[in-house]
């Protein structure tokens, strides 16, 4: 993460000593103190290789409290002291961080493209800079780790919603950043949600450069029912589906990105032996392109015979094989 500031120099000695004397070494905070957490918080940014900037608003980034820990180093009147000692730059970002009113603004990052913030102390909304939200996320993740790590209750309660935000704004996150979330709150990630289930086909759509043909062709041949339906829309019905016919150039909508007559490659099942599909085809004069051959289908080896209807789709006619003890 850069920001631009590559002759940044922080006096850390100076810093760390402003935030003693604020008393950060004497708040409770998970895993020890506040100057504990905020150093940790620094050295998981420096880990990550964020931009010195960013790892010294980590640094001091509770200085004036956050939505989550209300107990501020500095009042906000004392901006101006803390941006003398860190740099503008840094001191934005920690009023940035500070500021940020997570009920309103948490809910958006990684949904919206460019999420409006909410102030908590002024109330003002308004949408950072890329770098500045980048910046932001970079920050809470160091601090959320940091903080769930060293207190397994607050994780046990919050490592889910936490977990969620941060993948979903993964790709405003550093590689390091993102590394570290998995790592240490995979744990937490939620259990996928139940997959759809499909059960069966019910139709599918043709589109052919001339329907009464196909109807034709498909109703002698293979003994499937015309059907009309809705606004006089044609198909085709076998068994528990269907075929339905788009007209080529007057398809319906929605319909898919290229419909082309000829594109189609299907398989259809018969319980008709395949000499009898042979002799069929023959009585009506329709070349066999292949077969019968064996193939295997959904449920284990069938037999297959390969023929073209009038818009050149391929059509595999297949038999699977009689049960045990069936009479053939």
């Amino acid at each position: 993460m850069t920001t631009g500031q590559s002759e940044y120099t922080p006096n850390r000695p100076r810093i760390e000593g402003f935030l003693r004397d604020r008393g950060a070494d004497r708040i409770p905070h998970p895993g020890g103190t506040l100057l504990e957490h905020l150093l940790r918080v620094a050295r998981l940014l420096a880990e990550w290789g964020a931009d010195p900037v960013v790892q010294v608003a980590g640094l001091c980034h509770a200085a004036y409290g956050t939505d989550g820990f209300d107990q501020a180093l500095l009042e906000l009147t004392e901006r101006g002291a803390l941006a003398e000692l860190i740099g503008d730059r840094a001191e934005s970002l920690v009023y940035l961080y500070a500021s940020c009113g997570r009920a309103t603004v948490y809910p958006r990052l990684g949904r919206d493209r460019s999420p409006v913030f909410r102030d908590r102390f002024t109330g003002r909304e308004y949408t950072p800079a890329d770098p500045e939200l980048r910046a932001v996320l970079e920050l809470t993740a160091a601090n959320e780790i940091d903080v769930l790590t060293h207190n397994e209750d607050l994780a046990a309660r919050h490592g889910t919603a936490l977990y969620r935000l941060l993948a979903r704004s993964r790709g405003l996150l550093s590689a390091g950043a993102w590394a570290a979330c998995t790592r240490e709150l995979g744990r937490y990630a939620p259990d996928p949600a139940p997959g759809i289930r499909i059960t069966g086909l019910d139709h599918l759509v043709l589109t052919v450069a001339d329907i009464e043909r196909t109807v034709g062709f498909y109703q002698r041949v293979l003994g499937m029912r015309p059907v009309t339906f809705g606004d006089g829309r044609r198909a085709l019905a076998f068994g528990t589906s269907k075929i339905n016919l788009h007209q080529a150039g007057r398809e319906l909508l929605p319909r898919a990105a290229r419909p082309t007559p000829g594109s189609a490659d299907l398989c259809l099942v018969t319980d008709t032996p395949q000499a009898q599909v042979l002799e069929q085809l023959a009585a009506y004069g329709v070349a066999v392109e292949e077969g019968p051959v064996p193939r295997t289908g959904a449920l284990g080896p069938f037999t297959s015979t390969y023929l073209r209807d009038p818009d050149g789709n391929l059509i595999e006619i297949s038999t699977y094989p009689a049960p045990p003890g069936v009479a053939g």
